[in-house]
């Protein structure tokens, strides 16, 4: 819970669905249901993380475990710790009614007025369990948010006709990329930290090296000294990072952080000057079918200059006036081209063109946010009622965050680099990673407690308020660095002093699912990297050790659950061909700008899947392969896709073990523009890989030889450690001394479900030009309505979420992967367009499948 003030917390948890609430002269409120007991009183105190911002995780330890497949409701009752009168619950607070609440429109928390919100708990029998998991959601990203759908489903179980504790989703996993620290929109960036007008934190301030000596400066973190659409220089040069032109609206203060979540998560967060603008172009938009552009140019416009407003309310006029306001300032603002563009006088056409780009940006911007705010309220319910974890992945903190060596030598050389990197990760773990895992975050000082036995991260959340707590109170800001900022670094692996690994902040966690467990991997700060260029192992072998289990989790569970936040079996063709080629020529070709060379080449294409290290890709499957059966979700690359890999170990004639890798993403970030283009039928042949399958070989610490003719590649290959090679393109005849130390074989999975449009009552034939005629014509047609839609049988290219299910396979049982996403698109015919791909996996090998690989 965040407040704007200091409160006490009480969770109240009921056994049942459809507790109403009512006023009551003696209580905040009642209802006839079954309240359960706890061990003590489910009671949390806010911590103050800011001016106007308290927060904290309140949790209730009950008497007797809930059960499997009963509905529980649950109320949050709270009282000022300053003001005794000052006290209400979620229905006082009026979150229990659909309404204007202070200009803001919501949602009914639980679904009917006055009612309270739900949860059930994962099922212990798979045919009963539902699971869903979504990633990377932008706030002016393109498309629709998806994970507003699952308030169809939950609201369905809840109040429809079907009412169904099994038939709504029991956990929600969210894989990375919740917020976009990196390409934040402007006028968000301009109110982040505002809540109708007072600052959520304070005044925070930097450091910049001047001129690459020693000697560092203070500035203040700002709309002066850092404008929105001018941060792109300055994080390029003076914090080494390298998002690119979206960083022109970067994160820098732990204001800014905080106040992003908030408006990601909630629209009471919104400044409500802001909300009305936003809220007046989402109206036009319904009103006239998205015929918006005049509404958005004026919002726009007053935005960057509002002449009947104070004179630096605007962007243009704090701009302008920067010197000023900010003395030195400037100096970090403005590079030779800002400097051009504003010096002239009077403004002539450098200017026009710069003001009309960041126009043209807003306006993009504008539309895509009107959307995110009008589907909010339904987002906001869906985490209300469903338990919901989350892990980072790079836009949390910023893009390429860990990419190379270089990379985060070239950052954390640099204070303000550092200063970035660390607000990001201190808002994270209040925001985040504080409800995975809330027994490990003590944030208020216990009774008794011993100060040597507590855990880092509970030392990370009080060093966090402390900071806080000083900028909010202007109080022992100059010995802030060395007494608080300096501990937060060390505790998080970043700063001067080395600590014992066990004193480390650990971001991996895993919790129970149902019949067994998910393990959450941290696949950003516990990387291994070969050397300074080379693309990095996601999580090193020590680190793995740590983050996954060495047997099958209960000892029998059907399945385990691992969370990457990029996928580990990608799309082949794009990891091992397309992206290396050309990242390549970038690092070729490109001479100039602030990372010229190889870095460049990795930036534009992100060289950091789990297919370009294989020593770490190898190092995890050999480790999932003792779960025997094994379910990654992921996200990060912005389509959706299935796939399976089936392992083979020593001279073993069937699978050791399958993996089944369900990747869902985005939930609002879709491709568009020229990327569109990935989404014909023959670019996602070339994706997933010609022919759909991928057989490999590995040797691990052999010294092997070969006999008969081999490629160059592959005679390279087999010098490497691991060997990896596959199994195709060998010269016949072509041997290799040794026997592999295991095989594995994957596939990327289609839709087979049998649609209305497929079915063709003749089949083409060939020497009849008629038959010819209609047969190429139904599947151009096809093939451009699958374009339009984004609804192929591989891959899924519109904004999605997915949901996971199980039916029983004999002795075993078959995962269901389904997407959800956006609804109502229409195809070249007029005809509403299927909202659902669905792939079905066995988690066992049969048939064909079984047949191990061999060179070829």
């Amino acid at each position: 819970m965040a407040c704007s003030r200091n409160y006490r917390l009480t969770l109240n948890v009921y056994q049942g669905d459809n507790v109403k609430v009512n006023a009551d002269a003696t209580e905040i409120s009642t209802t006839v249901a079954v309240k359960l007991d706890t061990t003590t009183a489910a009671e949390a105190v806010t911590v103050q993380f800011g001016r106007n911002l308290w927060i904290t995780v309140v949790t209730a330890e009950l008497l007797l475990p809930l059960q499997v497949g009963q509905t529980y409701s649950y109320n949050v009752l709270f009282r000022s710790s300053d003001d005794p009168s000052d006290k209400g619950d979620l229905r006082t607070d009026g979150l229990l009614k659909d309404s204007e609440h202070e200009g803001r429109s919501q949602k009914a928390l639980g679904y009917k007025p006055d009612e309270l919100p739900t949860f059930v708990l994962p099922a212990d029998d798979p045919a009963n369990l539902f699971i869903a998991h979504a990633s990377c959601r932008k706030m002016h990203g393109h498309g629709m948010d998806a994970l507003a759908h699952l308030d169809d489903i939950i609201k369905k179980s809840v109040i429809g006709v079907d009412v169904d504790p099994f038939k709504r989703p029991q956990q929600l996993f969210l894989t990375g990329d919740q917020i976009y620290a990196d390409d934040v929109p402007g006028m968000l960036l301009f109110n982040a930290g505002l809540k109708d007008g007072g600052s959520l934190v304070g005044q925070e301030t930097v450091q910049i090296r001047i001129n690459n000596s020693a000697s560092t400066e203070n500035v203040e973190v700002d709309s002066v000294s850092f404008p929105p659409f001018l941060r792109q220089h300055l994080l390029a040069e003076y914090a080494g990072l390298t998002s690119g032109g979206s960083s022109r609206c970067h994160l820098i203060s732990f204001e800014e952080f905080a106040g992003t979540y908030l408006n990601y998560w909630s629209v009471r967060s919104w400044n409500l000057d802001f909300y009305k603008e936003i809220k007046k172009i989402g109206d036009e938009i319904k009103k006239t079918g998205g015929k918006v552009k005049t509404v958005i140019a004026q919002v726009a416009d007053k935005f960057l200059q509002d002449d009947s407003l104070p004179e630096t309310s605007g962007l243009i006029p704090i701009i302008r006036d920067v010197d000023n306001l900010r003395g030195n300032a400037t100096q970090f603002v403005f590079n030779d081209k800002l400097n051009e563009i504003f010096n002239e006088s009077p403004p002539a056409e450098k200017f026009n063109s710069w003001k009309t780009g960041i126009k043209n940006r807003l306006i993009g911007e504008l539309k895509e946010m009107a959307e995110f705010a009008d589907s909010l309220p339904q987002v906001s319910r869906v985490m209300a009622n469903t338990p919901t974890y989350m892990v980072f992945d790079d836009h949390e903190v910023t893009d390429d965050w860990n990419l190379s060596k270089r990379w985060q030598n070239q950052v954390f050389s640099k204070p303000l680099g550092r200063d970035v990197i660390r607000n990001g990760l201190m808002a994270y773990a209040v925001f985040q990673d504080w409800g995975n895992v809330p027994d490990e975050y003590v944030a208020i000082e216990q009774a008794g407690e011993n100060a040597n036995t507590l855990k880092p991260r509970t030392k990370l959340i009080r060093k966090i308020s402390d900071y806080c707590f000083s900028i909010a109170n202007t109080s022992g800001l100059d010995a802030l660095r060395e007494n608080t900022i300096s501990p937060i670094e060390n505790l998080l692996g970043m700063g001067a002093a080395t600590i014992p690994a066990q004193d480390l902040v650990r971001w991996h966690y895993n919790v129970d699912t149902g019949p067994t467990k998910t393990y959450v991997l941290d696949t950003r700060t516990r990387r291994n990297f070969p050397s300074l260029n080379s693309p990095p192992g996601l999580v090193s072998k020590e680190a793995l050790l740590e983050q996954t289990p060495e047997t099958v989790p209960f000892g029998n569970a059907p399945f385990s659950f691992v969370i990457s936040a990029a996928p580990v079996f990608g799309l082949q063709s794009f990891e091992e061909l397309i992206q290396p080629a050309a990242a390549s020529v970038v690092g070729i070709t490109t001479t100039t700008g602030p990372n010229p060379g190889v870095l460049q080449g990795q930036i534009d294409y992100d060289f950091e899947a789990w297919g370009f290290n294989f020593e770490a890709l190898e190092n995890l499957i050999q480790r999932l392969a003792k779960l025997e059966k094994v379910i990654l979700l992921s996200g990060d690359v912005h389509y959706g896709f299935s796939s399976v890999l089936d392992y083979w170990e020593g001279s073993g004639t069937t699978p050791k073990a399958r993996m089944i890798q369900l990747t869902a993403s985005s939930l609002k970030n879709e491709s568009f523009g020229f990327e569109h283009l990935y989404r014909s039928a023959l670019a996602e042949k070339v994706l997933t890989g010609i022919g759909d399958k991928l057989e490999k070989l590995v040797w691990i610490n052999k010294v092997l030889s070969v006999t008969g003719d081999v490629s160059i590649r592959n005679r390279n290959r087999l010098r490497q450690n691991p060997a990896v090679l596959p199994t195709a393109g060998w010269q016949t005849g072509a041997t290799v001394n040794q026997a592999p130390d295991y095989r594995y074989r994957m596939s990327v999975q289609t839709d087979l479900t049998v649609r209305e449009d497929d079915l063709v009552t003749e089949d083409v034939v060939l020497n009849n030009p008629t038959s010819l005629k209609e047969g190429y014509k139904k599947i151009v047609q096809r093939s451009q309505e699958n374009f339009i839609s984004g609804v192929h049988r591989r891959m899924v290219w519109p904004s999605n979420v997915g949901l996971i299910k199980f039916e029983a396979d004999g002795a075993s049982w078959k995962v269901k992967h389904e997407f959800l996403f956006r609804k109502g698109d229409r195809d070249i015919n007029k005809n509403i367009v299927g909202t659902h791909i669905k792939h079905t996996m066995p988690l066992v090998a049969s048939g064909s499948e079984t047949n191990r690989p061999q060179i070829t």
